[in-house]
């Protein structure tokens, strides 16, 4: 933390050529401005600690005023509590109505941690209810007018004492308002009185504001140090500089000042030396009592452990509470246990037609898988065979069609080889009559007659005959040449003919056999596509056929199904409801059980929070225990800090006189041992100051500022301000 500078006055030259020229630091706790100002704020935080220390005084005891005035509703509240259970067992002896009995049995008990005043205004309407209702109920079966007057009479003057206690009530608390004001306005007034006490008994305050000693002020307490007493005891070491021959008899009086104020000092450390004992005293006086009631508390708290742990169960048994509980939880075990069993066998139920559910299903989707395998199995056989017959078919037609071509080429040939039969047969009746015409003439030729009339069919007579008979057979001869020439011709014309016709017809047919066979494969393929069209739609259409119906069984068993489905499930909600209206039923009977045991709850909590609050006073008190052990312990060390500061005071008072004589002769000495301080280095106090830092003005010498630049703790070893390696400049000395 940065030390404050020095405050100098401005008409002070030779002070702030000191503070311009050296260091100033280290003259700071020796200038007695700055020691008055230490004194000053010491005293000032020692005022605002007593200030706090009385307000935390305060403070404690509003608080405890505060937890008796707890302690005393949470009393008023158990007690009302308990006079609200009496008058509820008594209402329910009266014959009352069943809806202001569940009132009453309703009204939730009374909480020590809440505001009970709804609850109160509850109890009270509710109170208000019992009322008229026995009123009403008296007053029509007596039928007395006499008792509804004199009652009417006394609400009337009990409504005219109330109103007068509400005036009153509102006067008090007028009365209270203004005394809190009052004593508001009275602690205020403490606060500054003793604020202004505490500054009257501050020596520095009084010489601030009194600095000529004019009027005279009670001693000031012993400050937290004794650095006080020094501001006074120590000269002005600017003003010594300036004038040495005043300084010495400066110092001889303010050497007697010294002896003089250490005596007051003493004096007045010695009366709080015996404040703070006998304040020791009281406090050790008040831990004693404060041990005796933890002790007797710890006793009483350690009592009721023993009685809650060691509950006789008797007792609890015998209580009629406990009775009823005990029937109602019974009760409701068995009835939690039949529903445990009804909800057993649904779950049980629901399980198996869950798991019913899933055989089917998976039972029905295994068979149709199956069945529709077996199905797409006998398709691509009959696929197979559609075309294992088409190509058969195919081969057949393709065979036939060259058959066919075949028995029509050997038709033809047939034709053909006729019609040279036929030729050949004219050709051999021919060459036959030309072989019996060759015969003739071979005959003739030889004379034989027989051969000639064998031949010719006629008996050779001779030469003449023969002659005849070979003129015959000229004759017959050329006849017979003739002939076969008129047949040749005629054969030759007609075989002319015949081949320009079969030429003409061989041609027409080559061209109607190509144009035939031309058409005939398109028609074939035309026959072939349509046919495998038609088997191809006539499969499609079966197959679809087959799937329908397939389809459609299969939908009929699912709606059959799904019919016995809903009426299982129509069943089942049928139970389902009536297990929700049992439920309901068994619910709201848990509920009235919760709710006497959220009553037994709460009484219990009550008895917790009860101990609670006493193990919170017991720790409490121990707290004030350790509280008042810890300001013991510090009284105790205040006691012995200020023997001490007493026994240095008076070292120094006696130091002081005797080194009063001594200072008049070596005054020189002191001043020059005071300028070569001055120029020390204040880090090392060897050597002399050579090097300033014009980050805050401070001096040290060069060996001290090179250590901190080298091992990089470039801070002021004064101030602690950091500062850079150009800021340091050599420091000259004229």
């Amino acid at each position: 933390m940065e030390r404050k500078r020095e405050l100098v006055d401005a008409r002070d030259t030779t002070a702030k050529r000191v503070h311009l020229d050296v260091d100033a630091g280290e003259e700071d706790d020796a200038n007695p401005d700055y020691r008055r100002l230490e004194h000053f704020r010491k005293e000032a935080i020692y005022r605002a600690l007593r200030e706090a220390r009385r307000e935390t005084a305060r403070a404690q005891q509003e608080t405890q005023a505060l937890q008796e005035r707890v302690r005393g509703l949470q009393e008023s509240v158990l007690a009302a509590e308990r006079f609200w259970e009496q008058v509820t067992h008594q209402c329910r002896l009266l014959p009352l109505d069943e809806s202001l009995q569940a009132a009453l049995a309703a009204v939730p008990p009374l909480a020590l941690t809440q505001a009970p005043a709804n609850a109160l205004a509850q109890r009270t309407s509710l109170l208000d209810r019992v009322f008229s209702h026995l009123i009403t109920h008296t007053s029509a079966a007596v039928g007395a007018a006499n008792d509804t007057t004199e009652l009417q009479q006394r609400c009337a003057g009990l409504a005219g004492e109330v109103s007068s206690l509400r005036q009153s009530l509102q006067l008090a608390q007028s009365q209270w308002e203004m005394s809190q004001e009052s004593v508001e306005r009275v602690q205020m007034l403490l606060r500054a009185a003793e604020k202004r006490v505490d500054r009257l008994q501050s020596s520095s305050v009084r010489q601030i504001e009194d600095p000529q000693g004019q009027h005279a002020g009670p001693s000031a307490p012993s400050a937290p140090n004794g650095d006080a007493n020094a501001a006074h005891s120590e000269p002005s070491k600017t003003a010594a500089s300036d004038a040495p021959s005043d300084a010495a008899h400066d110092q001889a009086g303010s050497a007697s000042a010294a002896a003089a104020a250490a005596a007051a000092e003493l004096a007045s450390a010695r009366d709080e030396l015996t404040t703070l004992r006998e304040l020791a005293h009281t406090r050790e006086r008040a831990l004693a009592d404060v041990r005796q009631e933890l002790l007797e508390a710890r006793q009483s708290a350690a009592a009721l452990q023993q009685q809650l742990a060691s509950l006789p169960a008797d007792r609890i048994q015998s209580h009629p509470v406990y009775h009823a509980v005990q029937a109602e939880m019974i009760f409701l075990q068995q009835e939690a246990s039949r529903l445990r069993e009804m909800a057993a066998a649904a779950e049980r139920e629901n399980t198996e037609l869950r798991e019913f559910r899933v055989e089917f299903q998976h039972q029905t989707t295994t068979q149709a898988n199956t069945h529709s395998d077996e199905l797409q199995k006998q398709l691509r056989a009959r696929d197979a065979d559609l075309v294992r017959l088409r190509g058969q078919r195919d081969e057949l037609n393709a065979e036939l069609l060259e058959r066919r071509a075949r028995d029509h080429v050997k038709f033809t040939q047939v034709d053909e080889a006729k019609a040279l039969v036929a030729r050949k047969e004219e050709q051999m009746a021919v060459l036959q009559s030309e072989s019996t015409r060759l015969r003739t003439e071979l005959a003739a030729l030889r004379g034989d007659a027989a051969t000639v009339q064998a031949a010719g069919g006629a008996a050779p007579e001779g030469d003449a005959a023969s002659l005849r008979l070979q003129l015959q057979a000229a004759s017959a001869s050329s006849a017979a040449l003739c002939d076969e020439v008129d047949r040749l011709s005629v054969a030759y014309d007609q075989l002319e003919k015949q081949v320009e016709a079969r030429v003409a017809v061989v041609a027409k047919l080559e061209d109607k056999v190509l144009r035939l066979t031309t058409e005939k494969s398109k028609a074939d393929s035309k026959y072939f596509a349509a046919m495998r069209a038609k088997d191809a739609l006539e499969a499609e259409k079966r197959a679809l056929a087959r799937s329908a119906e397939r389809q459609t069984k299969v939908i009929e068993r699912y709606m059959d199904t799904e019919k016995g489905l809903q009426a299982q499930l129509v069943q089942a909600e049928k139970e389902v409801s009536a297990y929700r209206r049992s439920v309901q039923v068994h619910t709201s009977k848990l509920a009235e059980g919760e709710r006497d045991m959220s009553v037994l709850r709460r009484r219990l909590a009550e008895a917790d929070r009860a101990r609670a609050a006493a193990e919170v006073a017991v720790a409490k008190h121990l707290a004030t225990a350790n509280d008042e052990t810890a300001a013991r312990q510090r009284a105790e060390e205040t006691i012995s800090s200020l023997d001490r500061e007493v026994a240095r005071l008076r070292r120094r008072a006696a130091e002081a006189a005797e080194h009063a004589p001594r200072r008049k002769g070596s005054d020189s000495e002191t001043h020059l041992e005071y300028l070569n301080a001055l120029l020390r280095c204040s880090a090392c106090k060897e050597r002399y100051r050579d090097r300033i830092i014009t980050r805050c003005l401070h001096t040290f010498c060069e060996a001290c500022v090179n250590a901190r630049i080298q091992t990089r703790q470039r801070k002021c070893p004064h101030c602690g301000l950091a500062f850079a390696t150009s800021d340091v400049q050599v420091l000259y000395l004229q």
